[in-house]
């Protein structure tokens, strides 16, 4: 049984060849695009909602070390659970840290999904 879960903007916002706001093809890209948007928001960002974001555009100006790996844990934790946590279970997170660089992995399942979707980030200094 498929679900229909209605149509849904592209994430970023676009317009398509035919002139009309473009659309995701199917629920999955846009719940995908929903993590992607919440996670790249920083902190302060939008007026009316302060809170949202997961900061992790940030990581660019925090050092590579043990105390931020933790913050970023904290504040991907939050930002999902607190704006995404209907949507999808955070099944695992994971921030690894080596010289310079700092890698995140996300590990979710959509809500009424068996199926496990990664998505990783990484910023890399030299």
């Amino acid at each position: 049984m498929t679900l229909d879960y209605g149509r849904h903007l592209a994430y970023p916002f676009r317009i398509g060849q035919d002139g009309r706001t473009d659309q995701v093809l199917s629920f999955d890209d846009h719940v995908r695009d929903e993590v992607i948007q919440l996670l790249l928001t920083n902190l302060g960002e939008r007026v009316f909602l302060p809170e949202f974001g997961g900061d992790v555009r940030n990581l660019v100006f925090e050092p590579a070390d043990e105390g931020t790996r933790g913050m970023t844990k904290a504040r991907i934790t939050k930002a999902i659970t607190n704006y995404l946590g209907h949507r999808i279970t955070l099944e695992d997170l994971g921030v690894n840290i080596e010289g310079s660089t700092i890698e995140v992995e996300i590990r979710y399942r959509i809500a009424g999904s068996e199926d496990s979707r990664v998505m990783r980030f990484q910023r890399a200094s030299e």
